[in-house]
């Protein structure tokens, strides 16, 4: 049996090259992280000829006039031997064994990052040099290897030749200075087009591309972009927006001061992870405990929380918003794993986490922050396309999102209690503006919270605890004493304010207080009582109460109580002396009114009797009194068919009902007439036996027929048929009469009469209106309205005490039972005996 082997087809280029590397931007980044391993201290890239060019598909060969990406460093460089042998050994890389280099920890080791020229341009031209050797050059057409179908055409059948030029040479074909060792990338011919915003978001890459904390900042490395056809561009825009020049990050370098952060690390040994907490400069506090991730060592985690303040300064500083730039960024041995933090990209979860609880977690939009791993055993494995890295244990222990946490949300959690439950997001007014904070006017001191300053820091201290959460891995924890004491001082001097305050306030020589101003005095008191203790209970378990600060703080909670307790009582004895002059004065108001008031009714009795009495008996003044109501009925009614006829405007019915009106009342008005005159004094002023239900039915049932269907409407209600005394009909019906009159007044609009027997021998009626019921003056002595001369409305006062003395007569009475007994207005009992005599 024949033994076999792989073969390589040439198409391998392409998915080692162009195919696995997808982005410009992580091609460009490859090469830099090459010439950082090569030990160079910079790195320079230069586009030339990109807006106008000789590129075309016909194109064979590079010219002067191709459109070029220029990759030069100053590092190790390349022999002949070194292209020949590793250069252009696939997958190939001594950094698999020797993990640093130069003093620092070698960024790549995959034996693959060379192709990202391919990804980058058609042609790529090598130049070299190792220590004093000559220049070496090497020219690559990627288009060489990519004959489709071709089964026998392997990688290697494609030949290379290497030259060995002069320095001189050298500085003719690249314009470049000679140099002791270093190499040179010349791509041409590339593959997109690189505009001005492509180039500034290489530039925002590279920004993020070296850790600002780096491990090896003692060998520094600069990066530079050099693009001459874009520096009239620059001239227009601002700094953070120039294309030209130095690439720099300093964004995380002005956050500490701004806003709050923690910070944490595990040493390179894994035994102990150090946590600091800081807010606006001041650090709250440094815990150690014990390591409990096995395969995390050598890491240190930076978040920073962006209030409403850092994000715009951020905007101010950079050009671009936060949430634009990033989050959480990965560096490993020195350099970002890209996509992670990027715009859009979720690692950590963090996002898909803050929709489940919108006002209690954190999310991408509210930090940034870095992850630095210094790995040189490889736990971390990047993936071959630059894309992450695998999942694996170590990645679990560093992202776990769920309990037992892995180490980031341990640390970040411990930052989000402190946000939302220490300093409540650091909440500001609604009309704070970028404007106003890129104005160069502006400075911290103006930034303006819905929370003072005091009030934010002690609920800090009060959350300690929480933040910090289990307590069994703890191996030692720092309060920061200087900041402890700061608080107490402060909350000490606005303690004496207050203090200061109340006495003024409470100062009775100078202010007369009542006892709503004496409540509003404890509270305050009570409030400044609560406030000092809350604090006290809150720093218990972080300052020691013996210190001078937390005994000067406990004598003013104690003075606080003194003086609670004493203008409590002071309070208490100017409410019972309020309280009693108060009742006396009550009494002594109520007394003069009801004398006002029975000097009032005597004062109408005595004038109408001194205006009358010498002229007309009681039954004279009582009929009078009915000739007027009735001749009131009759003009209202005549002047009603009057005014129809003049406007041509009645109907029949209507003018036969209002004539029928008239009729009726002048013919009574003539009947009274005659009475008071001893005329026909025998009609119904005669007494007869008279069946006193029959009669009220019917009488009722004329004045419905009187009255319009939007005046008065009238109501009986009897469950007896008879009940005969010997009475004038007369007297009864202007006892009705009355009544009647009244309750139009009182503007009722419905009457009630209910008919009852009390006993065998004694009639009762109730007679109720919905008016406006009697007035609150003689509710108490409701018999005075039934005396001469006392009036409930604006008539005589002739009409009740007619109804009383004609009741009389016929062994009746009437009294008033009050308002609202049956409807919704005054309501009056008579009770009529059978008895005669």
């Amino acid at each position: 049996m024949g033994k076999v082997h792989f073969r390589t087809n040439a198409l391998l280029k392409n998915i080692i090259g162009k195919d696995l590397i997808t982005d410009d931007n992580i091609a460009v980044l490859e090469l830099v992280k090459n010439s950082f391993d090569a030990g160079s201290n910079s790195v320079e890239l230069v586009f030339e000829n990109l807006l106008n060019n000789d590129d075309s598909e016909s194109t064979k060969l590079p010219s002067n006039k191709s459109s070029k990406l220029i990759i030069k460093d100053l590092g190790i460089g390349m022999s002949r031997y070194d292209l020949t042998e590793k250069w252009l050994n696939i997958a190939y890389s001594e950094k698999k064994d020797k993990k640093e280099d130069f003093g620092r920890v070698l960024a790549g080791n995959k034996g693959v990052g060379r192709f990202s020229c391919d990804r980058l341009g058609r042609f790529l031209t090598i130049y070299t040099r190792k220590g004093n050797e000559e220049y070496s050059k090497l020219f690559i057409d990627w288009q060489v290897f990519e004959k489709e179908g071709e089964i026998d055409f392997n990688i290697q059948d494609v030949e290379f030749e290497i030259e060995t030029i002069s320095a001189l040479d050298f500085t003719e074909k690249t314009g470049f200075n000679t140099f002791k060792s270093g190499t040179v990338l010349e791509i041409s011919y590339l593959r997109e087009y690189w505009h001005s915003n492509k180039i500034l978001s290489l530039k925002r890459q590279l920004e993020r591309l070296i850790n600002p904390n780096q491990a090896f900042r003692k060998n520094s490395f600069i990066v530079e972009i050099t693009a001459k056809e874009y520096l009239q561009y620059d001239k227009e825009q601002e700094e953070y927006n120039k294309i030209n020049g130095q690439v720099k990050n300093k964004i995380f370098e002005n956050l500490d001061f701004r806003t709050s952060s923690i910070q944490a690390s595990i040493d390179e040994k894994g035994e102990f992870l150090t946590t600091t907490l800081q807010d606006r400069g001041n650090e709250i506090f440094l815990l150690k405990e014990r390591n409990t991730y096995s395969q995390l060592k050598s890491i240190k985690i930076t978040i920073y929380y962006l209030n409403t303040y850092s994000k715009m300064y951020f905007t101010k500083q950079t050009g671009i918003r936060s949430i634009d730039f990033g989050s959480i960024f990965l560096f490993i041995n020195g350099f970002r794993i890209p996509p992670y933090g990027d715009l859009g990209d979720d690692w950590l979860g963090m996002e898909a986490r803050k929709g489940q609880g919108y006002s209690r977690y954190l999310g991408t939009r509210e930090v940034v922050g870095r992850i630095e791993i210094n790995d040189s055993k490889e736990i971390f494995k990047v993936i071959s396309n630059r894309s992450g890295i695998v999942n694996n244990v170590a990645y679990e222990q560093l992202t776990k999102q769920e309990s037992p946490y892995g180490l980031y949300y341990r640390i970040f959690r411990r930052l989000e209690r402190f946000v939302v439950d220490g300093i409540k997001w650091d909440s500001t007014p609604d009309d704070v503006s970028l404007a106003d904070v890129s104005s160069s006017k502006w400075n911290q001191s103006k930034e303006n919270y819905n929370e003072d300053s005091l009030s934010r820091n002690k609920r800090v201290l009060s959350v300690i605890n929480n933040i910090i959460g289990k307590k069994d891995d703890i191996i030692d924890l720092k309060i920061n004493d200087e900041f402890v004491k700061q608080i107490i001082g402060q909350q000490t001097e606005r303690a004496k304010e207050e203090l200061e305050n109340i006495l003024k306030e409470v100062d009775i020589k100078t202010k007369d207080l009542s006892p709503k101003d004496l409540t509003a005095v404890l509270n305050k008191i009570s409030q400044s009582t609560k406030e000092i203790s809350l604090f006290t209970k809150a720093i218990a378990n972080i300052s020691d109460p013996s210190t001078n600060e937390n005994q000067e703080l406990k004598s003013l909670h104690d003075t606080f109580e003194k003086k609670y307790l004493q203008i409590l009582n002071d309070k208490q004895l100017l409410e019972l002396k309020l309280e009693s002059e108060e009742k006396a004065r009550k009494e002594a108001q109520d007394e003069k009114k009801r004398i006002e008031e029975q000097l009032a009714l005597e004062k109408d009795k005595n004038t109408y009797l001194l205006a009358s009495k010498r002229s007309l008996s009681d039954d004279a003044k009582g009929l009078i009194h009915n000739v007027k109501l009735t001749s009131k009925r009759s003009k209202q009614n005549a002047q009603n068919l009057y005014d129809a006829i003049q406007n041509d405007d009645i109907k029949r019915s209507l003018a036969l009902k209002w004539a029928s009106t008239i009729i009726y009342n002048s013919d009574k008005a003539l009947k009274i007439s005659n009475l008071i005159t001893r005329a026909n004094f025998k009609a119904d002023a005669d007494y007869q036996d008279v069946n006193i239900i029959t009669f009220i039915q019917q009488y009722i049932e004329l004045y419905n027929s009187i009255y319009e269907d939007n005046e008065l409407k009238f109501d009986i209600e009897t469950n007896i048929e008879e009940f005969v005394k010997r009475i004038s009909i007369l007297d009864l019906s202007l006892i009705f009469d009355d009544l009647i009159s009244n309750s139009a007044k009182a503007e009722a609009k419905n009457v009630k009469v209910i008919i009852s027997l009390e006993n065998p021998d004694n009639l009762k009626i109730i007679f109720s209106d919905d008016g406006n019921g009697l007035d609150n003056q003689f509710i108490k002595n409701s018999i005075a309205i039934f005396d001469l001369g006392v009036t409930t409305t604006d008539g005589s006062g002739i009409g009740l005490n007619y109804v009383k003395t004609t009741l009389a007569k016929m062994q009746g009475k009437i009294r008033f039972i009050g308002n609202e007994e049956v409807l919704k207005g005054a309501t009056f009992e008579i009770m009529i005996n059978k008895a005669y005599r």
